[in-house]
């Protein structure tokens, strides 16, 4: 920082500071000057002059001690440019008096005139150093205490008199060239000391923040292992389930047993798709990547499509499921606001033995409040904050994923703050517990109810799907799950080996983001729209987890599906690429 960078203030403040502090030793220098002058003088002047004179002094250095005391008392009544003009004030009285006892005492007898000149001379001098901190408060003293007796001198014809206010003149300027210089020493002094403070202090900021990213990365880096731990144990937990399934089943001829064994591997793929969409959900979360659409949403609409969803998991639990009625709008945004709502009722569920779940919309002061409350265990007090951390789960410690993966309030907390929609817990150990999601309402669409009309379900048969990945075994899985339906599925592992096979323009086209050599999906789908129309339906399924790949999908206008894929979310994507264009595009899976 340079010099001239610290403000005027800040300088002004510290010169007053240096100013006061230096005043008692320039008030106890007067009182000797003072005491010390009267004795020489008593004898040759007339003593009621200097009686009256030492009064006025006197009483003079009281006034000027009383605004010392003030300004430590109230060292904030006013700013420093008050207190030093009242300070300047009280040495120009000063200088005022002391320059009248040079006019009124000064004679031609030269011991009474060595005698005044010398206590002026040392007032002068010695005054550099204290009152020189502020140019202005010596140069209304010095002026006034030696101008007087110079004055007198040269009303006389007396050569001794004449000599006497030469030299009086060279004295006060040579003092009033030091005290400017002295000035300029103190400044420059303070603005050093500023520029060290300053520096003192950016170093310290730089160390604080040294030290507060070395523990953010560590926590970081505590996180990422819990994280890798976990999700690896979870991984491998239905991976292994479904390894041992298929052994089983290749060496098991009774189909009863085969249905049954197809039952637990339809289970164990499930659960680890389950896995990989949350991990996928925090990892968007997590940098960022999310970009809500927020819209009016009318509650009821969510309330009763995650009825639909959650009533036979809440019944074959043997526990009661019930959604408030609301007539409510919120302003949000759908797929992120449900996202929120299916975590919180599906903790709610696996979390309650016995009695049910109610999810309810309140108004509290300007905003709605969505409730989910539950009979269930509770939460202990210590432990409140500890839920919404990655990957943590009461009473689990073995992580037994049928009790659930330790993600869903994670990545509730983290859609709640991209929403900004807060979240809140209470509980009661025992007797269950209410998270609380904080919305802000929105006027009811009428239209909006006109509008949302469900797609029908299409009949796939006889449309023909064009395949595209380059790993066989996954155009060959996801060719024998289409069949079935009636599609007719032409594969093909890049779009040049698309053109040259074809026979005619598919119905709709299915990629991979990555192909071979660098290609991805969005370039092989605009090859192929190309030659075929840029009508061509299309969508994209991947199995990165990488959160620019959603962002790349979202900016081509393409429907993202995630690996694994499960048969009802690519059946809902086909019959949504195959029906009318007028339609609305789903959001990313």
């Amino acid at each position: 920082m340079r010099a001239s960078a610290v403000p005027d203030a800040r300088l002004l403040a510290e010169q007053v500071d240096l100013l006061y502090r230096h005043a008692p030793s320039i008030y106890a220098g007067n009182a000797f000057a003072a005491t010390g002058l009267a004795i020489m003088l008593w004898s040759s002047v007339d003593q009621a002059r200097l009686l009256g004179w030492l009064t006025a002094l006197a009483l003079l250095t009281l006034l000027r001690a009383l605004l010392v005391a003030a300004r430590r008392r109230r060292p904030d009544a006013c700013d420093s440019l008050r207190w030093a003009h009242l300070f300047a004030t009280g040495a120009a009285a000063s200088g005022c008096l002391w320059g009248l006892m040079g006019w009124m005492f000064s004679a031609p007898e030269p011991l009474q005139m060595a005698s005044t000149g010398i206590v002026l001379a040392g007032l002068v001098s010695a005054s550099v150093s204290s009152l020189s901190v502020h140019y202005p408060a010596y140069a209304v003293f010095a002026l006034p205490a030696i101008l007087p007796i110079v004055a007198r001198c040269l009303q006389s014809a007396d050569g001794f008199m004449r000599g006497f206010a030469l030299i009086a003149t060279g004295f006060l300027v040579i003092c009033l060239i030091f005290a400017w210089l002295n000035n300029r020493s103190i400044r420059a002094a303070i603005l050093l000391r500023f520029e060290n403070l300053d520096l003192l202090r950016e170093v310290s900021a730089q160390r604080e923040q040294a030290t507060a990213a070395r523990e953010q990365a560590e926590q970081a880096n505590l996180a990422k292992t819990r994280f890798l731990a976990a999700a690896s144990h979870d991984l491998r937990q239905p991976l292994q389930s479904l390894s041992l399934f298929i052994d089983a089943q290749a060496q098991d001829a009774d189909a009863d047993r085969m249905h049954a064994i197809n039952r637990r591997m339809r289970e164990a793929a499930d659960a680890m798709g389950k896995l990989l969409d949350e991990l996928l959900d925090y990892a968007r979360i997590e940098s960022g990547s999310l970009t809500p659409t927020l819209a009016p949403l009318a509650l009821q609409a969510s309330f009763d499509r995650l009825a639909r969803e959650f009533q036979p998991i809440a019944e074959a639990a043997g526990l009661r499921l019930r959604f408030r009625p609301t007539r409510c709008w919120v302003h949000t945004d759908q797929a992120l606001f449900e996202q929120i709502l299916r975590n919180l009722v599906g903790n709610a569920l696996r979390y309650t033995g016995q009695g049910g779940v109610m999810v309810a919309c309140r108004r509290r002061g300007g905003r709605l409040r969505v409730e989910v409350r539950d009979s269930g265990v509770g939460i202990p007090a210590d432990r409140l904050d500890d839920v919404f951390r990655e990957f943590y789960q009461l009473g689990n410690p073995e992580r037994d994923r049928r009790k659930g993966l330790g993600l869903g309030l994670s990545i509730v907390d983290g859609l709640a703050r991209a929403l900004d929609h807060p979240v809140s817990v209470r509980s009661q150990p025992g007797r269950g517990s209410v998270f609380a999601l904080s919305m802000p309402p929105a006027q009811a669409q009428a239209s909006a109810a006109r509008h949302r009309v469900a797609a029908p379900s299409m009949r796939l048969a006889g449309h023909s799907v064009l395949l595209i990945d380059n790993e066989p075994d996954i155009r060959e899985a996801l060719a024998a799950l289409m069949r079935p339906w009636g599609v007719v599925v032409h594969t093909a592992e890049s779009a040049a080996d698309a053109l040259a096979s074809l026979p005619c323009r598919p119905d709709c086209v299915l990629a991979d983001f990555r192909l071979l050599d660098g290609h991805t999906g969005i370039d092989a789908i605009a090859a192929l729209r190309d030659r075929f129309g840029a009508d061509l339906p299309a969508a994209l399924i991947t199995g990165d987890t990488d959160p620019a790949r959603i962002r790349d999908a979202r900016a081509a206008g393409f429907a993202l599906l995630q690996k694994p894929t499960p048969a009802h979310r690519l059946l809902a994507l086909l019959e949504f690429l195959l029906q009318p264009p007028e339609s609305a595009p789903p959001r990313a899976a």
